[in-house]
């Protein structure tokens, strides 16, 4: 900014002093000569402001510009890996974490592999698959009865995962 202005300011000052010295040593109308004074003075003045303008709306990009710039790719681990890692976790702890949030992803993930290879739907897969999964994933599967108990220890949570996995065709 400060550029911008000194720039613009020899030129007033030399302006300035052609105004002084025409009015000291020519015989033309003094009127006529600050009329043209204060027109070039205010021509520098709005180039002033317009180079100002400019300089000041270069230091940041438009609220368009920035809505066409693309986000930075976030090299990261996938947020559906860190929220099902924090339905496991909680889980563990808790019996009721395990029926009301990592219960309703094993069952969808039951129920897409029993469709996959069998072509039924999870209410019919019963004799379909192992009879720890069932008890985990079946629709009229009840609450606990104590909902602060501790959830099934990671082992088991592993194993149900685990044969979901085998009953997937490969």
């Amino acid at each position: 900014m400060r550029r911008v202005l000194l720039r613009w300011a020899p030129l007033a000052v030399l302006v300035s002093l052609i105004a002084l010295v025409v009015l000291l040593a020519a015989p033309v109308d003094r009127e006529l000569v600050l009329r043209i004074y204060a027109l070039v003075v205010g021509g520098l003045a709005l180039a002033t402001l317009t180079a100002a303008t400019g300089f000041a709306t270069r230091r940041r990009p438009s609220q368009f510009a920035a809505a066409l710039r693309r986000k930075p790719v976030r090299f990261g681990r996938p947020e559906e890996l860190e929220r099902l890692e924090r339905q496991v976790a909680l889980s563990i702890e808790n019996a009721a974490d395990f029926h009301f949030r990592l219960r309703r992803t094993l069952v969808a993930a039951a129920d897409a592999a029993v469709w996959r290879r069998h072509g039924v739907p999870l209410e019919q897969g019963a004799d379909l698959m192992p009879a720890s999964l069932w008890a985990v994933v079946r629709p009229d599967c009840e609450p606990p009865a104590d909902r602060r108990a501790a959830g099934p220890p990671l082992e088991e949570v592993s194993a149900l995962v685990d044969e979901i996995e085998r009953m997937a065709p490969s």
